[in-house]
């Protein structure tokens, strides 16, 4: 449906906004890429005359330098550098200069410096030494006479000798990562230079601007864009574990193009229910300024609500400059009531000035399945069992035989029909041993003094390692800025995708996935002819039931996600005064998508339906917002000391969702898949409007004291209209302080610092993700039909007095770097109460409602994050690097304002005092040794084999206690290799799957894990599992610590090797840079967790049957012109 609509409507927009910003991205080009002008080369000792026919070949100028001594050496570093600026540079320091002669074929004269006598008199010499703050010198410094082409660089004690002309002359001294500082000469015939570091100076984007590291009060990690980029997700998410303290992610699912991931930030900070892939715990997600949507698609027509796309899958990694992570209030705070999870701010590339760059980059995938350690029956061992399964249940032999062959009909024709074909391994139809995927991707991007671009075009085809599953992206970004005069500046950043993913249903027994699991050993998938047996026998001996073959399934029935998203901000900045700017921005972010799910008829359904009718289901979601926003900054100083940030913003926001479900059934001919195929009958029909206006005002202010004593205040007022008349508006606020006591006098002769820094923070920021509708009214679904009719179900009544959740927040940091910044010490200690906690209470049957939205409560989270970094060597040809990071989170329920019994489900429990969502189970006691009745654990500590009488009690919680991750990086010349490791430990998982696979002969029919086969048999024996017989009806697979794991783990998470190649032979072929690179990612878990991949799981800590994690193996390039 609406499919022509989506395409014209994407392609028309793409094609407006392309062909807009064409000719300002082409003059931009021509200005910065002007033949002739520009030269790069770096070496630090190379020859004149190698120079000379370097700065030929790169600008088509002829040289004349007659009979110079061009074997002389010169170390030269020129990126883009005008050829003028770049023989200025390098000339006078050995008696040189130049005269640059223009016509048809410009010329260049080289000639020796010839002073006369006069000029020889005036002329002196000034010698010196450039060292570090520390005393340590600085070789390669550049020393240079303000306003002139006089210049030379320090040699390797850090010593220079340079002519002047005059006393007045000021050198202008500079070195990469230190402050330049300007010296008068005066009378003097030598002098000592200290630079400063630029270490800790380096701005870091935080809310709504950016800010030099050094004044921050709050807590900020960055992450580069490089750190992720070559990393084998399609979405950026995946790839930030083990890069940011605090930052807790878990896998979610291994869906191509799906599977968004569940990360927490500082522990949980709501009570909201995360199940069906909501995102309700996740921190706001800000792409160039613009706040994102993360809740995946769902197809909901499935007695399981099946999450099947990730948002952040349309953002190519490619294009990500760096993502900062806002944890603290003082750094939150300016979000206000969407920041209680945190806040990721990711700002996408940009161009930068200087000769027009050109970069292709190509990576191939290879992908294995993690199936873990989950081993199922073979042919042999599962005959064997259900033998003696069917005698322990009272049949003889020979009566076990006759049902045997009678649910079990499929024989190999040549052997008479008296042997079963050989064992079909399901996993191996339904699962490659290896998927690839490959991208490509070319972008281009420039400037000059006045405007930069950066394009980007990048292709992926992402092959599952389920047959039938696949995602396919095509993206492209366009970022333009352009100086219009002194006083004004504009811009457009823009991105556009396209995603078709082909995915499989998860999450229950009857899926695809779960299938190939619990198919019976005696169904092959195939027949001798090659043809499929679609449907089996299934379910118990005396209600046996048909399942499609999951195999078949997977290739006949058809599941695809299509989606056209755009993410686009344009944007004006005035210079009102040289201190005073004005900045104005309109930004969108748009989805259009359509999900279908058609059942073929040759096969059962999963939903109850008859073979012979075959369904097809189509979702169209359309899901748009707008953000404007104007804000104010001055930034000013009151002598030289007193330094003052203001900001000043007010915004509006706006979403729109519309939604259409409609599925018909009746489906006769297989391949059709429309909605309006021949003879298919309206089943179900219902769609839904939501409209959400958010209207914010907010100020902050920041105040340092000659970068020594630091002080920052932000408040910020939001009024929703998901809220009732008097709940709309919230106010948040924020207050944080740092000294950096390196500053200080006392510290000043302890040479071994070279930084310090502490900070704390306090302040309150809210939440209300857990709702996506109006509170004030009664929620309903528009339309249904039922038997023809349409009906409009209440499902929760409306409740105008709920409030935003409201998070206080409190934060100690230090930072210090030490050992002439060999050792980076980060620590924070935090403590987070959350009150007013969103709980949606299910309501007794009689009410006429499911449930209804009610503030109940209080939680704590309090924690620790570490990171030490350092260089542990560093010389001219090896520089080993670490990075270690270990984070913990306390979280507790404080204050529960409802009864218990409202916050129990079948496993999990929350009770004041204890974490949020803890497992709540009777525990397990193994079978009884005298007749192999399942035994739980009574009240008095005794086993019992009545469930009713085990009560349930805490036993584990889905949270770490820790986690963290330890990345070396060796550098030899231009190789590099990086090894990091990601841990957790401390928690548990509940695999449901597990209820399935050692069902003590409940479903006699659906295979086993081989732990099956360790079961009580006769009086006296010792095992881990109860007796088994047809339809046991003992109880033993009900909720218990019998299905409860330890999940801790280490997991070798990424080895990456790379080779760098640059130099004169790739310039010889106008390559500046090329890189070849091999990794591998998830390569080894080391876990005792029996299941298939302990980060393979839900926020709350369950697990049945998901889509696998993968293995993957890369090989890539990386190359610019």
């Amino acid at each position: 449906m609406h499919q022509k609509f989506t395409h014209c409507y994407a392609a028309r927009s793409l094609m407006g906004i392309f062909c807009l910003l064409l000719p300002c991205i082409y003059s931009v080009a021509q200005k910065s890429t002007q033949p002739g002008r520009n030269v790069t080369l770096t070496s630090s000792r190379i020859a004149l005359g190698d120079v000379f026919n370097v700065i030929e070949k790169q600008t088509g100028i002829l040289l004349f330098f007659g009979d110079l001594n061009t074997n002389q050496t010169v170390g030269v570093k020129f990126v883009a550098t005008p050829v003028e600026e770049a023989l200025g540079e390098m000339l006078p320091p050995i008696g040189l200069t130049y005269e640059y002669v223009k016509g048809n074929k410009d010329k260049i004269f080289i000639k020796s410096i010839m002073p006369t006598k006069k000029d020889t008199v005036m002329m002196t010499s000034i010698s010196g030494v450039v060292t570090d703050e520390k005393g340590e010198p600085l070789p390669g410094a550049s020393v240079r006479v303000k306003g002139t082409n006089v210049g030379t660089a320090t040699e390797r004690n850090g010593s220079f000798t340079l002519r002047r002309n005059s006393e007045k002359d000021v050198l202008q001294i500079s070195f990469m990562g230190f402050t330049m500082e300007e010296v008068a000469v005066g009378g003097r015939a030598n002098v000592k230079v200290r630079l400063k570091q630029e270490d800790n100076s380096l701005r870091v984007v935080t809310a709504y601007g950016t800010t030099e590291q050094k004044a921050l009060t709050g807590a900020v990690t960055v992450v580069k864009g490089e750190q992720i980029q070559s990393l084998p997700n399609r979405s950026f998410d995946k790839s930030l574990q083990g890069l940011v303290p605090g930052l807790m992610v878990t896998g979610g699912t291994g869906q191509p193009g799906g599977g968004m991931s569940n990360f927490v930030l500082r522990g949980i900070a709501t009570a909201a229910d995360p199940q069906n892939g909501s995102t309700v715990r996740n921190p706001l997600i800000v792409i160039d300024g613009i706040p994102v949507s993360q809740d995946p698609l769902q197809l909901t027509v499935r007695s399981s609500a099946t999450p099947i796309s990730n948002p952040l899958s349309q953002l190519n990694p490619s294009d990500i400059e760096s993502i900062s992570v806002l944890k603290d209030a003082s750094a939150i705070s300016l979000y206000g009531s969407r920041a209680s999870n945190g806040v990721l701010l990711v700002t996408t590339k940009k161009g930068k000035s200087g000769k027009t760059t050109v970069s292709f980059r190509h990576q191939t995938d290879i992908s294995t399945p993690l199936m873990g350690k989950t081993k199922v029956l073979n042919q042999q061992e599962y005959l064997g069992l259900l033998r003696d399964t069917y005698l322990a249940s009272g049949y003889t032999e020979e009566m076990y035989l006759g049902d045997l062959h009678s649910k079990f009909p499929y024989k190999v024709p040549s052997a008479g029909d008296t042997l079963f074909y050989d064992a079909d391994n399901w996993k191996n139809n339904l699962y490659k041993k290896a998927a690839t995927t490959l991208s490509n991707e070319i972008s281009i991007s420039g400037g000059n003094e006045n405007s930069n671009f950066y394009i980007n075009l990048e292709y992926t085809k992402q092959n599952g390692v389920a047959r039938a599953t696949g995602y396919d992206r095509k993206s492209l970004r366009i970022n333009f800025e352009n100086r219009l005069s002194d006083w004004i500046k504009m811009g457009i950043l823009s991105s556009f995708s396209y995603g078709k993913q082909d995915y499989s249903s998860t999450g229950h027994d009857a899926t695809n996935i779960a299938l190939v699991d619990l198919m019976s050993p005696l169904n092959p998938a195939r027949l001798d002819n090659g043809s499929y047996i679609l449907n089996y026998k299934w379910g118990t001996v005396i209600s046996p039931t048909l399942q499609a073959n999951p195999v078949a399934a997977a290739e006949y029935n058809l599941n695809r996600n299509t989606s056209y998203t755009g993410l686009g901000k344009v944007y004006a900045e005035i210079k009102l005064l040289p201190f005073c700017s004005f900045t104005s921005s309109l930004g969108t972010n748009f989805i259009l998508t359509e999900a279908k799910e058609k059942t073929d008829p040759r096969l059962i359904s999963d939903d109850g339906y008859d073979v012979g009718i075959g369904s097809v289901a189509e979702r169209d979601i359309r899901r748009a917002s707008f953000i404007f926003n104007n804000i104010l900054r001055v930034t000013r100083s009151l002598g030289e000391k007193n330094n003052f940030n203001i900001l000043l913003g007010q915004e509006v926001q706006m979403l729109n969702e519309k939604s259409l479900l409609v599925k018909v059934t009746g489906l006769k001919l297989p391949y059709y898949d429309q909605i309006s195929s021949p003879g298919t009958k309206l089943q179900s029909f219902n769609g839904a409007t939501a409209r959400e206006n958010l209207l914010s005002y907010f100020g902050q202010i920041n105040y340092d004291y000659d970068n020594k004593y630091l002080l920052s205040a932000s408040v910020r007022r939001d009024g929703s209209s998901r809220f009732g008349s008097d709940r709309k508006f919230g106010d948040y606020w924020s207050v944080g302080a740092g000294w950096v006591l390196t500053k200080e006098s006392f510290l000043s002769d302890q040479k071994w610092i070279d930084f310090l820094k502490i900070r704390g923070s306090v302040g309150a920021a809210g939440n209300a993700s857990a709702i996506n509708y109006s509170t004030k009214y009664d929620r309903i679904n528009l339309v249904d039909i039922s038997d023809g009719l349409a009906i409009y179900p209440t499902t929760q009544p409306g409740n105008p007095d709920v409030q935003w959740e409201q998070t206080l927040s409190t934060d100690i940091g230090l930072e210090a770097q030490l050992f002439r910044n060999k050792l980076s010490l980060n620590v924070d200690a935090y403590k987070r109460n959350t009150s007013d906690l969103i709980y949606l209470i299910n309501l007794p049957f009689n009410s006429g409602y499911y449930s209804v939205l009610s503030n109940i409560g209080k939680m704590q989270n309090r924690g620790i994050e570490i990171t030490v970094s350092g260089n542990i060597i560093q010389n001219k040809n090896f520089i080993w690097r670490a990075n270690a990071t270990w984070s913990t989170n306390q979280n507790k329920l404080v204050r529960a304002d409802v009864s218990e019994s409202v916050l129990k489900t079948d496993q999990l429990a929350n009770e004041e005092g204890r974490n949020f969502n803890s497992f709540y189970l009777p525990i397990w006691e193994g079978a009884n040794q005298e007749d192999g009745k399942p035994m739980w654990r009574d009240g008095n500590g005794k086993a019992t084999d009545d469930y009713s009488s085990a009560p349930r009690t805490f036993v584990g919680k889905p949270q770490p206690d820790a986690f963290g991750a330890i990345t070396n990086t060796f550098t030899h010349k231009n190789i590099e290799l990086s090894l990091m490791l990601y841990y957790q430990y401390g928690f548990q998982i509940y695999n449901n799957a597990f209820r399935s696979l050692n069902s003590d002969g409940e479903n006699p029919f659906v295979n086993q894990s081989v732990d099956a086969l360790n079961r009580w048999e006769k009086q006296g024996d010792k095992a881990s599992n109860p007796r088994r017989y047809l339809n046991n009806i003992d109880g033993g697979t009900r909720h218990s610590t019998r299905y409860l794991f330890d999940g801790d783990f280490l997991r070798v998470k990424n080895i990456r090797l790379s080779y760098r190649l640059m130099g004169e032979q790739l310039e010889r072929v106008n390559i500046s840079m090329l890189t070849f690179f091999l990794q591998a990612d998830n390569l080894l878990i080391i876990t005792k967790y029996p299941g298939q991949d302990p980060d393979n799981v839900s926020t709350v800590g369950t697990v049945n049957f998901p889509y696998p994690n993968q293995r993957n193996f890369s090989l890539g390039v990386n190359m610019k012109l």
